[in-house]
């Protein structure tokens, strides 16, 4: 498996890594934006909480599999209106 993780930030960074191992790329992502950021489940990218950095996932992982332990309102909306 694999997948493409694009960093960029407000002042103009953009850095594009691929990735063969979930962990790899759970790392750098974490290292880069935080563990539990914000997560657009509509535009499909994750921001760090001071509004600065931004992660795209591409490929055969999404971003819930990048970061597991932010919250996902698709879920909970399902789940309270069950």
């Amino acid at each position: 498996m694999k997948c493409t993780i694009v960093y960029s930030t407000l002042d103009g960074v953009r850095v594009k890594r691929p990735y063969w191992s979930l962990k790899g790329a759970q790392r750098y992502a974490h290292k880069m934006i935080g563990s539990t950021p914000t997560i657009s489940w509509v535009f499909t990218y994750a921001i760090s909480d001071d509004g600065v950095g931004k992660i795209e996932v591409f490929g055969d992982w999404t971003l819930r599999d990048i970061f597991p332990d932010s919250e996902h309102p698709i879920h909970e909306t399902k789940e309270k209106g069950a």
